[in-house]
């Protein structure tokens, strides 16, 4: 018979819930340094094995093996606002997703490009004017203005503002400790979502009385293969999901702008394609389907800034991994950020190579690349994979063909305790539209 994993299950009840807390990334890199890709620990009051590596993901992409029902923390559920799709499995969460996805297929993305790229040259207009700022501060609201115009159809103004402010408090209380005092981060979180689930709700209302061509009208008309439509309340939890998972692709164009700018060669690159591609007038699934260099590093700032560090399951039957034990009914996370950086299938992992993709290093394994979840598009994979994916490639083009930029002297080390990882000096730089 095979043992239980290693590790340590801390604390009664706490377990090592504040050590997580305080470092996610930091948490389970540690632990795969001392352990393996497979160990385990105790969070939120739950027996944890923690997964990693192509067999890890295997194992947990097995439907045989796990099950997203009553496997998520309990603070994550509630600054969802409840059950979303993804902490279903089965007929239910099969409906719910096929609906969802009429927001997020090419058609539907095609639709969206153009307000996509008005609000990005906006945003680079506005950004030109100022001396220095902050990427990391200006993309985030770039990041809401886009999603709420694509599937919210709000245009930016004080409503967006507001969401902007709200997911940036949010997200955070998502790895605080889950403390509902006055003043706590957790506690400001929930006061948050809130405030932004009122709001989503009032667009609901309206999106019913009068339909437009956003995602959330698309989502609203959809029917499921039984026939069944998404209620306000179900609507409700996906939309609210959807932000606040978008809300974070800001790091994506972060990254991006930090790389091209410390990589000359590499931006002439970007240049060059963008020039015989799509050197001019509006942006199209065509022309960016064609940039390979501005995909490339999309794809490699995936893998080498992490959006999530987790995906939450439970073993519904006893299974091995790696040798050891997984217990049936213990929760079960595999660890997504370990596998971004998987020395077993990314030579140099810690290094920002874009062209590994040309290499095809992201095809040693099916499970090799898997950022936001696994295949099918219909099972846990995220909703939005696409949708970031060209939103960064449209972010990139417009950047390059119209702009130069510069980082100054500044701290460039990621903070690993927060979520997503951010540099410690915020990215400062400064920009400027060409002649």
């Amino acid at each position: 018979m095979s043992a239980l994993p290693p590790g340590s299950m801390g604390l009664p009840f706490i377990g090592e819930t504040i050590a997580f807390g305080r470092s996610p990334f930091g948490f389970l890199r540690q632990r795969q340094q001392r352990h393996g890709n497979v160990f385990k620990s105790s969070l939120f009051g739950r027996k944890i094995v923690f997964l990693a590596g192509t067999a890890g993901a295997e194992a947990f992409y097995d439907p045989q093996n796990i099950s997203r029902e009553n496997a998520h923390p309990f603070p994550l559920v509630r600054l969802f606002g409840g059950i979303n799709m993804e902490m279903y499995d089965g007929p239910k969460h099969f409906a719910l997703k096929s609906i969802a996805l009429k927001a997020f297929d090419h058609a539907a993305i095609a639709g969206y490009l153009p307000d996509m790229q008005r609000l990005i040259e906006r945003a680079l207009d506005r950004l030109s004017q100022m001396r220095e700022f902050s990427a990391l501060a200006e993309l985030r609201p770039l990041a809401i203005e886009i999603i709420c115009s694509n599937v919210l159809g709000l245009q930016p103004g004080p409503e967006t503002e507001a969401m902007t402010r709200d997911y940036g408090v949010v997200i955070p209380g998502l790895i605080a400790v889950p403390l509902s005092l006055p003043g706590t981060t957790y506690s400001r979180a929930l006061a948050a979502r809130d405030r932004v689930l009122a709001r989503i709700r009032g667009v609901i209302a309206e999106r019913r009385r009068s339909p437009g061509s956003d995602g959330l009208s698309r989502i609203l008309a959809a029917r499921a293969a039984d026939g069944r439509a998404i209620t306000d309340d179900e609507a409700l939890l996906e939309v609210h999901h959807m932000v606040m998972a978008g809300f974070i692709v800001y790091t994506l164009m972060a990254e991006a702008m930090r790389q091209l700018a410390q990589n000359p060669e590499l931006r002439q690159r970007c240049a060059d394609e963008i020039r015989q591609q799509a050197s001019s007038g509006p942006v199209t699934m065509e022309a960016l389907g064609r940039l390979r260099t501005p995909l490339n590093i999309i794809l490699e700032c995936k893998r080498f800034v992490p959006l999530v560090p987790l995906a939450f399951g439970r073993a519904k039957r006893t299974f091995t991994c790696g040798g050891f034990e997984v217990p049936s009914g213990w929760t079960v996370y595999l660890a997504l950020s370990l596998n971004n950086r998987d020395g077993a299938v990314y030579s140099n992992p810690d290094q920002f190579d874009p062209d590994r993709f040309e290499r095809g290093e992201h095809k040693k394994h099916p499970m090799a690349f898997i950022p936001q979840g696994a295949e099918p598009a219909t099972g846990h994979r995220c909703l939005g994979l696409d949708y970031a994916t060209f939103l960064g490639v449209s972010f990139v083009t417009l950047l390059v063909r119209g702009c130069d930029w510069t980082l100054p002297p500044q701290n460039f080390e990621y903070d690993w305790r927060k979520l997503p990882p951010e540099p410690r000096d915020r990215l400062r730089m400064t920009l400027r539209r060409k002649s």
